[in-house]
């Protein structure tokens, strides 16, 4: 059986992370000869330069850097900044090409060097456990640098109309869960074109409604706890090393702002 063509999907915003990340894109375990890699660049056009020529340089089969001509990345509210990258989501699948496997990358993530062959392996198994292919994506698990350092992925109530959504605990090994960030996640290339990528409400990003879009077909998604991802910051990288994990919950009312509200667990 041929190995899996695997497309790397990085929308890039941040110059201060883009070195680095490319020294660990060196360094990830992989067949280059079936691996390529696809920079989206939202910013400047010296930041598409500097990305530009770090992918080229880069040891993927194909090498693709795209520059967004739509302004600044700087936007006046998170509301508009996680529309912002919905909309970057839904651009790249133009640019997506023919391919097995996204592997969905954040710029201000760092991961180990097997992280790709560890997704690759998860993913086989959530293949294999039923009749069909039910397999939506799978990820690593990172920390949220914003307000509650709480794990970027999400349990509900009802996948068709939540009216609670949970954050994780912290585990091991595998876990159901029904969406997560997309700063570590692989998944195939018809569940990310068929993905839906808009914010949910005023409270969550198009990450988590797309997470939720495939588990409304039937498919499973699963983090895994043997693969934790590093969030980089101005400061320190958020680690669940020097880090209190917080989880938290959305609950549905008509009594708060934005029709939900927040409590800490």
């Amino acid at each position: 059986m041929p190995d899996p063509i695997i497309n790397i999907v990085i929308p890039v915003s941040k110059n201060a992370y883009v070195v680095g990340l490319f020294e660990m894109l060196e360094d990830l375990e992989c067949d280059v000869e079936t691996t390529n890699l696809l920079t989206y660049v939202d910013g400047g056009l010296e930041l598409f330069q500097k990305v530009r020529n770090l992918t080229n340089k880069s040891k993927f089969k194909q090498r693709l850097c795209v520059y967004r001509k739509k302004g600044n990345p700087s936007v006046s509210s998170i509301f508009r900044r996680r529309k912002r990258i919905g909309d970057i989501h839904k651009e790249i699948k133009q640019y997506l090409g023919d391919c097995d496997y996204v592997f969905l990358v954040e710029d201000d993530t760092r991961f180990d060097s097997d992280t790709l062959e560890k997704l690759l392996s998860n993913y086989r198994l959530v293949q294999k456990f039923g009749e069909v292919d039910n397999a939506g994506f799978v990820s690593g698990v990172q920390l949220g640098r914003w307000g509650f350092a709480h794990i970027g992925a999400w349990e509900v109530d009802n996948v068709e109309d939540p009216a609670s959504i949970s954050s994780v605990s912290k585990g091991e090994g595998i876990r159901e869960v029904d969406a997560a960030g997309l700063y570590c996640c692989l998944v195939s290339r018809s569940n990310y074109l068929n993905g839906t990528f808009e914010p949910f409400g005023k409270i969550l990003g198009p990450d988590f409604t797309f997470g939720l879009s495939l588990r409304r077909k039937g498919l499973v998604h699963i983090i895994d706890f043997d693969i934790k991802c590093d969030h980089l910051t101005k400061k320190e990288p958020v680690t669940f090393d020097n880090t209190e994990i917080i989880k938290i919950r959305f609950d549905k009312t008509d009594n708060a702002r934005f029709g939900w509200e927040l409590k800490q667990l």
